[in-house]
């Protein structure tokens, strides 16, 4: 019973500790969730998505479903950032994926809004707007406006960026429609803005004007310079299209207004006045224009201005002033490969040489013009930016993240089934200890039952008892109140024969008296009166007293008689005890029998619980299998990561040697030619190119050596973690060997190497003198990981771990294993070693790490303790024998662990 107590009680710290740890993983979670926004927000993209990742597997664990689409759609934003298309897409239908499994309408706009930005981003433009049509229909279904609003704008700019101007207008005049009935008005400017650009490219004149007035009367209030003056440049060159020049130079002032420095808006006002044919003052602006492109150094800005100086000496016949000014922008065009501007020029020194009638500069012109058009193509022709190739890379993407997450899934629900099927194991124990607890609660109040009939019995007997002897004691009262009365009787009845006697003997003396005294009778006839009257008085006592004495007789017999009936009833209740005692007798027989039965029960129960005490073990024994292959799939991928640089060398390196060798094969067959020749003469032509051969295998003869070095030393990185590898490893060996601690130490940390190498110092300080030690090799190992694994854990961005070896004396050593990180509380100090506690992110540890180790350590007849310091750090102490002791049991539960 009391080792059933025992495994509910465990059974319930296990549950309120797993509560517990839920509870601090959803607080560490959402901890995390700010430090990525935090880290977000500074820039700092390669620390945001290390802590959402970390947050995301918490929250996969933790099973919250809206901190997972947080945490994606976070990393999703992240790897987009980065433009990591591929990561983002598998985040992005992550979430999309959850939401319609969970009819979250919701989210699922979201995801499909998300997604489709990622496919715009990456060009491929088809694929977006199919999500941005999801996302616009998941908003409007729910009535929610202004997601809907936003979805429609991002489609259109979709539409815009691949030069779908026709769709992006149409879109935007939904948005703009939407807007206005809704009142969302930041949605109206957003409209107005991108409709007016829209129609600028599409060369729609009116609409655009139409569309930039409406803008720029919603925003000229607002104070923001630098798009107002882009706003007005655009606008006053709109004017100029259709012919409203005194709009054009009214715009074309506010842009330069407002931006003084914007050689665009010089340009705007110098075409506005050139289009009012006021050519001094057009001619200024442009020359204004070049002064401040040359003051900024923009070559091609310099290029365009000598094009404009040049189109408006074309428009007032000045074709020598054009000739100039078109000779300065070729020469820019040419140097700095400025091929639009160039386009321009060759276009005007065609029209200027076929104004002055120089047919051949006009045919050269001409066809360098066409040359150039041909190159860059038609500037003014727009054309869809669609692109097959970034569809179907976006489709491979997709159809690559459903599979991945599809096998992430499977694989969680073959986990989650695991963990139902443990957890309903751990249900059918507790209600398997249940039921014991029942029946043994039953059992001990049918014991305490019997007991208690018990007790009434021999209470009963004792009453019984107790009423026997003082009916004894009565009797033995009344018969000797009896006794006496009959002696005080007998006494009485001589009293009155020994008067009697008296009185005859008196009697015969008064006869004989008389006789002898006839003579005195005379005499004494008086005092024989005297003496009858006596006599007679005498009787009439004793009479008295007899009839006294009679009478308390008869009372005494009459309360002998009240006694003998009281007797009679305390025989009659005594007869009534004795039956009520046999009842109890068949009562207690019948509880005895029920006794014997709950026994029978009691044993079935002992033998469950030892079955179920054995079937807790073995899950036991699966949890810290489980345990250790999390530790592997961790270390594995840090292994991975780290031998893959190795790896790169080698394959870099060899890569560059065939190189080399097919460059060095190309020198010996120029050697084998001129080995082939007879002529001297034909030889010496050869010695320059031999020459420069010899220099450039110079040259790869110590790049080779460089590269095998490289090559050299991939291959000894790669031994030493093998070897590394190989040392950790020895989980397999369930016999005692003698180990060099240090050397387990490197093998532990190569193993750990790739989680701390970027976070964490190690400092190792350790002691030469240190003997080898008796043990089982790669359950220390085991030991050593997790302590560092732990220590890495503790520390939250930079620290140091320090680990120390002493050879303290002939029987043993001391390891310490120590961090700066942020220490425990002494609650925390005081569990460490429980199964089961944790204090890490759920998904990050199990709680058994510390426990099996503490469990190792004992085995080795050792000691392990913790020090701790909140804000200081924490050291864990060692203590091990140089010598161990094992007897057989443990050998043969070590080789039954392997077998």
């Amino acid at each position: 019973m009391r080792n059933s107590a025992a495994l509910i009680l465990m059974l319930f710290l296990c549950v309120s500790i797993t509560v517990q740890a839920q509870q601090a993983s959803y607080t560490e979670a959402k901890s995390l969730l700010e430090k990525t926004k935090y880290n977000q927000k500074r820039g700092n993209l390669e620390g945001a998505i290390g802590h959402a990742l970390l947050g995301l597997d918490q929250a996969e664990t933790l099973g919250n479903q809206e901190l997972i689409i947080e945490f994606k759609e976070v990393i999703g934003n992240i790897y987009l950032s980065k433009r990591d298309y591929k990561k983002a897409v598998n985040s992005y239908l992550g979430i999309i994926l959850a939401a319609e499994r969970q009819n979250d309408q919701d989210n699922l706009g979201k995801g499909n809004l998300a997604l489709a930005k990622t496919y715009s981003s990456m060009g491929a433009y088809e694929k977006a707007t199919d999500y941005y049509q999801r996302a616009i229909k998941n908003f409007d279904d729910l009535g929610k406006k202004r997601e809907k609003a936003s979805a429609i704008q991002e489609l259109g700019y979709n539409y815009s960026r691949s030069n779908q101007f026709d769709k992006s207008i149409s879109t935007f005049e939904t948005l703009l429609k939407l807007a206005i009935s809704e009142s969302l008005y930041s949605y109206i400017s957003t409209a107005q803005k991108q409709l007016f650009l829209d129609n600028i490219k599409t060369n729609n004149a009116a609409q655009s004007t139409k569309y930039g007035l409406a803008y720029y009367d919603r925003i000229k209030d607002k104070g923001d310079n630098a798009n107002l003056s882009n706003i007005t440049r655009n606008l006053a060159l709109q004017f100029i299209k259709i012919g409203d020049n005194k709009n054009a130079i009214k715009y074309a002032n506010i842009s330069v207004s407002k931006d003084a420095q914007s050689t665009m808006s010089l340009e705007a006002l110098g075409k506005a006045y050139a289009s009012s044919e006021e050519y001094s003052k057009a001619m200024q602006n442009f020359e204004n224009a070049l002064a401040s492109n040359e003051r900024k150094r923009n070559p091609e800005g310099m290029a365009r201005n000598y094009n404009q100086m040049a189109e408006l000496a074309i428009e007032r016949g000045d074709l020598r002033g054009a000739a100039n000014n078109l000779e300065k922008a070729e020469k820019i065009g040419i140097e700095r490969n400025t091929r639009i501007t160039l386009l321009d020029t060759y276009k005007m020194l065609t029209l200027v040489n076929q104004e002055k009638g120089n047919e051949t500069q006009e045919i050269k012109y001409k066809s360098l013009y066409e040359a150039v058009k041909l190159q860059i193509g038609d500037p003014d022709r727009i054309r869809p930016k669609l692109s097959v190739a970034k569809e179907n890379l976006a489709e491979s993407y997709e159809q690559e993240a459903r599979a991945r997450i599809s096998t992430v899934e499977n694989r969680k629900l073959a986990q989650d089934r695991e963990r139902l099927k443990a957890q309903q194991k751990l249900k059918d124990i507790e209600i398997i200890e249940q039921q014991a607890r029942l029946q043994a609660q039953e059992l001990q109040k049918k014991k305490l039952e019997a007991e208690r009939a018990k007790q009434e019995l021999l209470i009963t007997e004792k009453t019984n008892e107790a009423s026997s002897r003082e009916a004894e004691l009565e009797r033995l009262q009344i018969d000797a109140e009896l006794q006496k009365l009959s002696e005080a009787e007998r006494s009485k009845e001589l009293e009155l024969l020994e008067k009697e006697r008296k009185i005859l003997r008196q009697q015969t003396e008064l006869q004989s008296e008389k006789l002898e005294s006839d003579r005195q009778a005379k005499m004494l006839y008086f005092i024989a009166i005297g003496a009858t009257i006596l006599i007679l008085a005498i009787l009439g006592i004793a009479f008295y007293r007899t009839y006294n004495n009679s009478k308390t007789i008869r009372e005494q017999n009459q309360n002998l008689a009240e006694q003998q009936k009281t007797i009679l009833n305390r025989n009659i209740q005594l007869k009534k005890s004795s039956e009520a005692m046999l009842a109890m007798n068949n009562k207690l027989k019948k509880a005895h029998v029920n006794l014997k039965v709950l026994l029978k029960k009691e044993q079935a129960i002992k033998e469950q619980l030892e079955k179920t005490n054995l079937d807790l073990k073995n899950t036991q024994v699966h949890l810290v299998q489980a345990e250790k292959m999390s530790s592997l799939g961790l270390l594995t991928a840090g292994i991975a990561h780290e031998i893959n640089n190795p790896i790169n060398f080698v394959s870099s390196g060899v890569q560059s040697l065939t190189k080399n060798f097919g460059e060095i094969e190309s020198f010996l067959g120029n050697y084998q030619k001129v080995l082939a020749l007879d002529s001297f003469d034909e030889i010496k032509k050869y010695a320059e190119v031999l020459k420069e051969d010899e220099d450039f295998l110079s040259e790869i003869e110590d790049s080779s050596k460089e590269l095998l070095e490289d090559v050299r030393y991939g291959i000894l990185r790669i031994t030493e973690i093998v070897n590394g590898l190989r040392s950790f490893s020895r989980h397999d060996e369930a016999e005692v060997k003698e180990t060099d601690i240090n050397e387990s130490f490197d093998s532990a940390l190569l193993i750990l190497k790739n989680k701390y190498k970027n976070k964490t110092e190690i400092v190792k300080d350790m002691d030469e003198t240190m003997p080898q030690v008796q043990c089982f090799p790669g359950q220390l190992n085991q030991v050593f990981v997790n302590l560092i694994n732990n220590a890495i854990d503790a520390i939250d961005d930079e620290g140091v771990i320090t680990i120390k070896t002493i050879n303290l004396d002939d029987q043993s050593i001391e390891i310490r294993i120590s961090d700066n990180g942020s220490g425990m509380p002494d609650d925390v100090k005081d569990k460490i070693f429980d199964p089961f506690f944790t204090t890490k992110e759920i998904g990050k540890g199990t709680g058994l790490g510390l426990s099996i180790s503490h469990g190792i350590i004992e085995k080795h007849n050792g000691k392990i303790r913790v020090e701790s310091k909140m804000g200081v750090g924490t050291t864990f102490i060692i203590n091990l024998p140089k010598k161990l002791e094992v007897d057989d049991k443990i050998l043969e539960e070590e080789n039954l662990k392997l077998g």
